[in-house]
């Protein structure tokens, strides 16, 4: 019976992975190969056409099969990755000249993560929707609105959580890789020519008589692998078995198949460059495939937003961002949340994108920056960690990774030579959130150097006052401390005017740690530094939700605490006043003070009773 478990459970990981890591480079064959030739502006001939699907297979042999599955995956941190938690574990290293830059990177990754988020809904959901046009002329008109309607649609479902449709995502994009091989093989089989385009030799005479032409044409080949990232970032929802498993016999194969039906039908029909992913099917099978096309793109949007939800609450748990309303949609998954403020945004930005470039053609120009940005951050962290970590010797390092730089350096300056056709989204998407999240951790940076009172210990304080005011109140009081051993300030402003202690103290200080998840065995430490005043330090991984109902009742557990306790809350509050500054800084301090004013206090965040709540407003300088 338990293998029987262990099988269904092997298959359930296997069919969630199809569903949820493969929509969005499942979904590329919808336009990449059209783009490619748009953006670079060769002439669909057949040496073009061998050259370009030649380089479109080699690609995803060498980035995904090569870099991610054999090469990046292995490297997990706690069984999670994703650009985010390979950083996380660069900076465990504590290699002080080098963790500045790996935060930068890490963070970059993100940023980029982010502009990726509003792109990839807009260039699927068109994509698939321009197919109308070729049902009928007439419905042409209606692309935007129809577009703009479903990623509408797309975003209002988001707070409903993607646990309740995830267990369909799977077997609609079985169904949907199905199709496009079949698709693919119908096409092979009218001209075998294309076959060829498995020789490298098509690829490389494609870039070396192209010149110019064929380093454009490589900011194109990029869309042919974007989600690769969603292998890795999702390996600790599924595995990294069940994912290399789905992509080296399901979903390469049938990619492999539907790029060489898109060739071969060029062969034979150059004038089908306006869409070779819908011409290869009759009319009549044009109104399932589109709405097939349609649902497809859906999903690959849903698990990129899902994504970005996920990354938003690391970054917030790592105080990368400010604390923001977070909706935990599963009681099984705690990577499964939703976000607000994040999603409303989200929809706002994607829904003006459209709108902006209107057609999938001209998002492409803007979609490959992100992908080449995050692939070669992630080949940097890589470097870092087999050269640090691994020991890698420097043959095997220049050896192995030194082609992956280069190829990744090519990706990245392709796309960028496409900054004014519209890569220009991506750089301006991602400077506005490097900038956020910059603005936050350095003012919050500032604003605890203000609030921590480093002039002496805790236990040296208390003795002070104790000598000046020895009684003590009944009941238990709670003070949240950011770093153990430091004065909270609600403590300093309590004694300072209130005089006395409670009869017993708490110091409770929450750790974020850079790794996912905390054991339960080094989750909880607690120290008594002075009679009944004890600092209890718990810590939690990036993924995990703080809950301070959790830490009390593990005190209780401990006989610290009675269970039928009078427990009082005392917090402080920062409010917020403008100095004297250069327009650079004064822009970034309004931009801190509305961060901070807009994000959710200590009591929201750990859902601390208000009831029980004292809190005491204490003015800063920024």
């Amino acid at each position: 019976m338990a293998n029987v478990n262990s099988e269904k459970h092997k298959r359930s990981l296997i069919v969630g992975a199809i569903g949820i890591v493969y929509g969005d480079i499942g979904t590329s064959p919808l336009y990449a190969l059209k783009s490619c030739f748009i953006i670079s502006g060769v002439p669909v001939t057949e040496l073009h056409v061998m050259g370009l699907i030649s380089l479109f297979l080699w690609t995803l042999f060498v980035v995904v099969t090569l870099k991610y599955v054999t090469l990046v995956m292995p490297v997990d941190h706690a069984n999670e990755g994703g650009i985010l938690a390979l950083s996380a574990r660069c900076l465990s290293l504590n290699i002080k000249h080098l963790n500045k830059t790996v935060l930068i990177l890490g963070l970059v990754g993100m940023s980029l993560f982010f502009g990726d988020c509003i792109i990839t809904p807009a260039i699927s959901v068109l994509s698939a929707i321009e197919g109308i046009k070729f049902i009928s002329p007439t419905f042409a008109p209606y692309i935007l609105p129809i577009s703009v309607f479903t990623i509408a649609l797309l975003f209002m479902i988001q707070k409903n959580g993607s646990g309740h449709i995830g267990r369909y995502f799977g077997v609609m994009m079985i169904i949907w890789f199905v199709v496009i091989g079949l698709m693919g093989i119908k096409c092979i089989v009218h001209n075998m020519l294309i076959l060829k385009a498995l020789n490298p030799y098509y690829a490389l005479h494609f870039l070396i008589t192209n010149g110019h032409i064929g380093f454009l044409a490589i900011g194109g080949v990029i869309l042919a692998v974007t989600g690769a990232e969603a292998l890795y970032a999702d390996m600790g929802h599924f595995g990294r078995q069940s994912i290399q498993l789905c992509w080296t016999y399901f979903i390469f194969p049938a990619l492999i198949l539907n790029y060489l039906g898109q060739g071969a039908l060029l062969l034979s029909h150059p004038e089908a460059i306006s869409n070779p992913f819908y011409l290869m099917v009759p009319g009549i099978m044009l109104y399932p495939l589109v709405l097939l096309s349609t649902l497809a793109t859906i999903i690959a949007s849903q698990a990129v937003i899902s994504g970005v939800f996920s990354l938003g609450w690391q970054a917030i748990m790592l105080n990368y961002l400010p604390r923001m309303n977070v909706i935990h949609t599963s009681d099984k998954q705690i990577g499964q949340v939703y976000v607000p403020v994040i999603n409303y945004s989200l929809c706002m930005i994607t829904i003006a994108t459209v709108f902006m470039f209107k057609t999938s053609d001209d998002l492409a120009s803007a979609y490959g920056l992100s992908v080449s940005g995050i692939m070669l951050i992630t080949t940097f962290l890589i470097a870092f960690h087999a050269l640090y970590e691994l020991k890698w010797s420097r043959l095997k390092l220049f050896s192995v990774l030194v082609p992956l730089f280069f190829l990744d350096l090519t990706f990245f300056f392709c796309s960028m030579a496409k900054l004014f056709d519209g890569a220009w989204c991506t750089v301006l998407l991602t400077s506005l959130v490097f900038f956020i999240i910059y603005t936050w951790m350095t003012g919050n940076k500032n604003l605890i150097a203000q609030r921590i009172n480093t002039k002496m210990d805790v236990c040296t304080y208390l003795k002070k006052h104790v000598d000046h005011n020895n009684v003590r109140i009944p009941g238990v009081a709670i003070f949240l401390s950011r770093l153990p051993g430091t004065i909270p300030t609600a403590l300093s402003v309590h004694l300072q005017h209130n005089k006395m202690l409670h009869e017993k103290v708490f110091l409770v200080s929450i750790l974020t740690r850079p790794t996912p998840r905390i054991s339960a065995a080094k989750r909880f430490v607690a120290e008594e530094l002075f009679e009944n005043v004890f600092q209890i330090t718990a810590h939690f991984g990036f993924k995990e939700v703080p809950d301070i109902h959790r830490i009390m009742r593990w005190a209780q557990d401990q006989g610290l605490v009675e269970q039928d306790a009078e427990v009082c809350y005392l917090m402080s509050r920062s409010i917020l006043v403008l100095g004297k500054q250069s327009p650079l800084r004064a822009l970034q301090a309004r931009l801190f003070r509305f961060l901070y004013n807009s994000s959710q206090n200590a009591t929201e965040f750990y859902r601390i009773p208000h009831s029980k709540v004292i809190e005491f407003g204490l003015h800063y300088k920024i």
